[in-house]
């Protein structure tokens, strides 16, 4: 992440939990950790503040921000976080959370997952075509896009191949 990409990032937490970002720390990466959603959990979960960043296999880079801590809850379960926002580096664009309720989903059978339909990474998303995005102004998403087609992904489809993905502790000043 360069510096105007790390600003944006820091911009859209400081408007919503009014603190300045300190820096990250790595939680997980699935290239080095292995891209298996136990490792993301064992990795992750219980974390408050995590910002995830994706890159797509078609060079996009996009990713969201979450103060709500992921879990491995055995039945799916969205939570409510008004603090969290998807963002596009590339577009250097931040979309803010409509709140209905379903900012992020918790379940051992994912890893990170935003809104109701919004951002979803699937097991082995890397090579198995597991990387879902789904950005419009239908009732499926849970994040204000404002027309911005393609916001996250150039795809005509919604299932897209990663290239990789990183999770990281936002650590404050």
């Amino acid at each position: 992440m360069n510096e105007n990409e790390f600003k944006l990032i820091n911009l859209g937490i400081k408007n919503r939990l009014n603190k300045k970002v300190k820096g990250l720390k790595k939680l997980y990466q699935a290239l080095i950790d292995g891209d298996d959603i136990i490792n993301f959990h064992s990795k992750c979960d219980n974390i408050p503040n995590t910002l995830v960043l994706i890159k797509s296999a078609e060079n996009r880079r996009f990713g969201g921000f979450t103060s709500i801590p992921w879990t491995s809850s055995e039945k799916t379960e969205y939570k409510d976080d008004p603090n969290a926002f998807l963002f596009s580096l590339d577009k250097q664009r931040i979309y803010s959370y409509n709140k209905n309720g379903k900012a992020i989903c918790n379940n051992k059978c994912f890893g990170p997952y935003f809104g109701y339909h919004d951002i979803r990474i699937f097991q082995h998303c890397i090579e198995n075509k597991g990387l879902y995005t789904y950005e419009s102004s239908s009732s499926y998403c849970s994040y204000n896009y404002n027309g911005d087609n393609n916001a996250l992904s150039e795809s005509n489809t919604n299932y897209i191949y990663a290239a990789d993905y990183e999770v990281f502790q936002v650590i404050f000043e």
